[in-house]
């Protein structure tokens, strides 16, 4: 009787992964994932605490650690394009870049300039600027200046 009901369990179990990869999009079958691989290893690190082997758990804890931490890193940099797709390509056309510099089609030359100057002065990398943000800006001068 107990084989019957874990068979039962498990083809329930089947049935629904299956219908959830059926209507799930990428990001959910990402997570379901990340959450199984969670789960294995909390067991696997509760079962070798709790047969005496902690040390080995907390090796397999600090092997784990680091690659935790670069899986995230690289999930905040996807999740940070994904917020603004356009972020991170470079500035092509005019109309770009007269929105970087947040100027209006028609800017003097002498207004480019001294908005590109009061910009760059908040953004610098001297002054623990973004490198990205100067580079932009530079791009969309150079633009606008014809260089």
């Amino acid at each position: 009787m107990p084989y019957l009901l874990l068979v039962i369990g498990l083809l329930i179990g089947a049935y629904t992964l299956y219908r959830f990869f059926m209507n799930a999009d990428v990001q959910q079958i990402k997570a379901l994932f990340l959450l199984a691989i969670i789960v294995v290893l909390c067991a696997a690190l509760f079962t070798l605490a709790v047969t005496g082997r902690l040390p080995a758990a907390i090796a397999l804890l600090s092997a784990v650690i680091p690659l935790g931490l670069g899986w995230w890193r690289a999930r905040s940099q996807e999740h940070d394009e994904a917020l603004e797709p356009g972020l991170h390509k470079e500035v092509a056309t005019r109309e770009e870049a007269l929105e970087v510099l947040g100027l209006e089609d028609g800017a003097s030359e002498a207004d480019i300039k001294a908005t590109y100057k009061k910009l760059m002065k908040k953004v610098h990398p001297d002054h623990e600027g973004s490198e990205w943000m100067a580079a932009k800006l530079n791009q969309a001068r150079d633009i606008l200046l014809n260089k």
